[in-house]
């Protein structure tokens, strides 16, 4: 047998001396997350209020006002947050993935570096938000909802107002 380094020959010897059972995988004792005594917040008035860097996922905040709250690095993954008002709110980084976002007004938030893949957005409002950054894949924020968008123009006459067009003689 011929190892390439010193360290081999210590680690083959312990590989042989452990019994193959024990090298099996052991199962992790995994504690399902509890979620904080005010998970049911909805119609909640949050305004201003700092959430920044907190563990909210799957929160019910369904018609709550969020209006200039601070949720910078805020983990909203799986919240509904249908109907809330979240004008001027700051989301910067934070997590809103699989987050219900129909109907919900986010005019003037920041919502740069957030992650808002596969989110619900029916009927959101986004006018005047900030998107820099922002991973919208799956997601119709951009669209938000059935806003229409401006009328297209007219199509252009080839003739009109082109006296060129007429062979000279």
């Amino acid at each position: 047998m011929r190892f390439l380094s010193p360290a081999q020959p210590a680690l083959a010897a312990l590989l042989l001396a452990v019994p193959a059972a024990s090298l099996a995988a052991q199962p992790i004792a995994v504690q399902p997350y509890a979620l904080p005594p005010w998970q049911q917040c909805r119609g909640c008035d949050l305004r201003g209020a700092d959430l920044s860097g907190l563990l909210l996922t799957g929160m019910d905040l369904r018609d709550a006002d969020l209006r200039d709250a601070d949720l910078r690095g805020s983990n909203l993954e799986g919240a509904d947050l249908s109907g809330a008002d979240l004008r001027g709110a700051r989301l910067q980084g934070s997590w809103l993935s699989n987050a219900d976002l129909s109907e919900a007004d986010l005019r003037q938030a920041n919502l740069q570096d957030a992650v808002v893949i596969q989110a619900l957005t029916p009927g959101v409002q986004i006018e005047g938000a900030v998107l820099v950054g922002a991973d919208i894949r799956g997601s119709a924020l951009v669209i938000g909802g059935e806003e229409a968008g401006p009328q297209p123009l007219p199509p252009l006459d080839p003739l009109d107002g082109d006296q060129d067009q007429k062979p000279r003689r």
